[in-house]
């Protein structure tokens, strides 16, 4: 008997595996280049979503911007509403609330700073939904004066911020 055939039989199955492992790390790859693609589209999403919102992305969709934080700087004071509250005019037609937290109006009243319309400030907080019964809760809790609460912008939201620096 001869082992001629033996011989060639596994150079042909040797043959066969590699071009098997070849196959298959082709695909590995084709497919690791899909997974980082999907990788990097969602991380980019995920850093939109996490960004900080500005006064040109509150503009866009005030309603929207509930649940998100706000940091906007050099922005124009449109207006006093009493002791915790004011408005930032984002544009000339485009008034937004703002209600200051307790450490905010402390640190406020600490150097001695009233707000007034035309004051250039930083600002920064979360944004809230706005509706009746909260522009109530202002008046009735001293942040906006009484004869001030008509004064209040009617957007769908708000903002409560924790800093507030006056230029």
């Amino acid at each position: 008997m001869s082992n001629r055939g033996e011989g060639s039989i596994g150079a042909i199955l040797s043959v066969v595996a590699l071009v098997a492992i070849g196959a298959f790390m082709f695909w590995l790859n084709r497919e690791t280049r899909v997974i980082e693609a999907e990788r990097q589209a969602r991380a980019a999403a995920l850093l939109e979503g996490e960004r900080d919102l500005n006064a040109s992305d509150i503009l866009a969709d005030p309603g929207a911007a509930v649940g998100r934080r706000a940091v906007m700087d050099s922005v124009r004071v449109a207006g006093g509403l009493g002791q915790g509250a004011f408005a930032l005019a984002l544009t000339d037609q485009f008034a937004f609330p703002v209600q200051m937290s307790s450490d905010a109006i402390q640190r406020l009243r600490m150097r001695n700073i009233t707000l007034f319309g035309g004051d250039m400030v930083y600002v920064e907080g979360q944004i809230y939904t706005l509706n009746d019964s909260i522009r109530g809760a202002w008046v009735t809790n001293g942040f906006v004066d009484a004869a001030m609460a008509a004064n209040i912008p009617g957007t769908p939201s708000f903002l409560l911020a924790d800093s507030v620096l006056v230029y």
